[in-house]
């Protein structure tokens, strides 16, 4: 769509012979009529949500300012008359759906991360009782340990809190 605009943008008036502008409006009126059909669907689902349960966030504005804009650029195409912004609602679709997956892919690598934080650290720890004389050990939360508290952290093991080596590798 935006290859139909540029050169519309960039010639003198009278340049563009009318019938080959009004060709170029058509084309980019068929164009984007899939990315309003289609691919703004997402922006309509949220902004009807949000709609829906009586409030009125980002999508709202958003879809009725690409809406207008579309129904102005088609009414000026169908009439021969005025500016078209197709080129303009087919890229703020595209970046607002660029950025919204941006965003949901450094959600998830967000959450990967802070589930791979929570298997790293331990639930319990293995508290030594009677340490030196044995290697009883109780099993308690590692965010019960206390200072002084001895553990035995086996091999494999994550260490369940900060300390420092008494005895072993």
């Amino acid at each position: 769509v935006m290859m139909l605009s540029v050169p519309l943008y960039f010639a003198a008036p009278g340049d563009v012979a009318p019938d080959i502008e009004q060709l170029m409006r058509i084309a980019s009126l068929i164009l984007t009529l899939p990315v309003m059909l289609f691919s703004a669907q997402p922006l309509y689902r949220a902004a009807w949500s949000q709609l829906r349960v009586g409030s009125i966030g980002m999508d709202v504005p958003i879809v009725l300012g690409i809406g207008a804009a579309f129904v102005a650029s088609a009414f000026a195409t169908l009439s021969a008359r005025g500016q078209v912004y197709f080129d303009s609602v087919t890229m703020f679709v595209f970046f607002l759906l660029g950025g919204r997956y941006l965003e949901m892919r450094a959600r998830q690598k967000a959450a990967a991360s802070l589930e791979y934080l929570d298997r790293a650290i331990p639930l319990a720890a293995h508290r030594l009782t009677r340490f030196p004389g044995s290697y009883e050990v109780e099993e308690v939360p590692a965010v019960s340990l206390a200072r002084g508290d001895l553990v035995l952290v086996k091999p494999g093991e994550a260490v369940p809190a900060d300390g420092v080596l008494v005895s072993g590798e």
